[in-house]
């Protein structure tokens, strides 16, 4: 039997080219095929406490916000470093304060606060702030005055054996740079205890249980809690809403109708730069009824 070479070359050439492209794959196929999802820092938990974490406060570079980057940790990938956005409150102001005194070099803070969501990023609420500085440089004296040289460098020492020796005093530069280096660098609050510009209405620190008002949206599209006037007559300002999963709970319901409409909010108020914030812990919608005794 004889083989069908003219068939079986007609055959080859037809394919050669389709198994040609198949061969060469799309360099934008391979680079996407291989390219791995972008690893970010995990969320932590809402409610939870950090306790006296360093780093460096830098802005944000597309928002106006303040960032508060972690001391790199070992064995972390760069890409998963742990980067907190900072809430508006009277700390925060402080803390402006001190970076803009020490520009261009990036202010070092440590930070004890407590870790909100929104968005999924994890906004700190800072409670307690220290300022992280090296020690003021001092000039002082290299050598010791005639008057005390003999009496500081002629000091007897006993060792353990029982054996008198003169001990060579160090000089005073010595021992300063020798209780730096022990003592390592200064923290010194950023607390001035009062907000920077003084505002009217509730302080920062301030509790409101049950109180009585309507969800609104700001001019810039922040959402704001606009307060009834108490039974004094007096209409204390609109709050903005920090960020956290409260205040997203408020969002949703606020995008189904529930816009302008009265509800009773719990919170701690917060003050930054003369505007009023406040961090939702309860809500409940008020439903009113219309009286029907006549």
């Amino acid at each position: 039997m004889k083989t069908p070479i003219p068939v079986l070359m007609l055959v080859f050439t037809l394919c050669s080219p389709v198994l040609a492209q198949d061969s060469q794959q799309d360099p934008s196929d391979a680079g996407s095929s291989e390219k791995e999802p972008e690893s970010r820092p995990p969320l932590i938990a809402e409610g939870t406490l950090v306790v006296d974490i360093e780093g460096t406060m830098v802005k944000h570079g597309q928002k106006p916000l303040w960032l508060f980057q972690m001391d790199p940790l070992p064995n972390i990938p760069p890409s998963e470093q742990q980067t907190f956005v900072l809430l508006p409150c009277r700390l925060l102001e402080e803390m402006e304060r001190k970076a803009d005194s020490m520009m261009p070099v990036p202010a070092r803070f440590s930070l004890s606060g407590e870790v909100l969501n929104y968005g999924n990023e994890n906004w700190l609420l800072p409670q307690h702030v220290e300022w992280i500085t090296d020690h003021a440089n001092r000039d002082e004296p290299d050598q010791i005055p005639d008057e005390l040289n003999e009496a500081t460098e002629t000091v007897d020492v006993v060792n353990s054996d029982g054996d008198t020796t003169r001990d060579q005093a160090d000089s005073i530069a010595d021992i300063v740079a020798d209780l730096q280096a022990s003592v390592g660098p200064l923290r010194r609050s950023v607390d001035a205890g009062d907000s920077v510009e003084p505002v009217n209405g509730p302080s920062e620190g301030r509790l409101l249980v049950s109180r009585r008002g309507r969800l609104g949206r700001g001019r810039t599209g922040a959402w704001m809690f606009v307060l009834d006037s108490d039974t004094t007559g007096l209409a204390d300002p609109s709050l903005i809403l920090l960020p956290s999963r409260k205040t997203a709970e408020l969002e949703h319901y606020g995008g189904y109708g529930w816009l302008g409409r009265p509800m009773l909010i719990s919170g701690e108020v917060f003050v930054y730069r003369g505007r009023h914030f406040i961090r939702p812990t309860a809500w409940k919608m008020v439903r009113e009824r219309p009286n029907l005794i006549r």
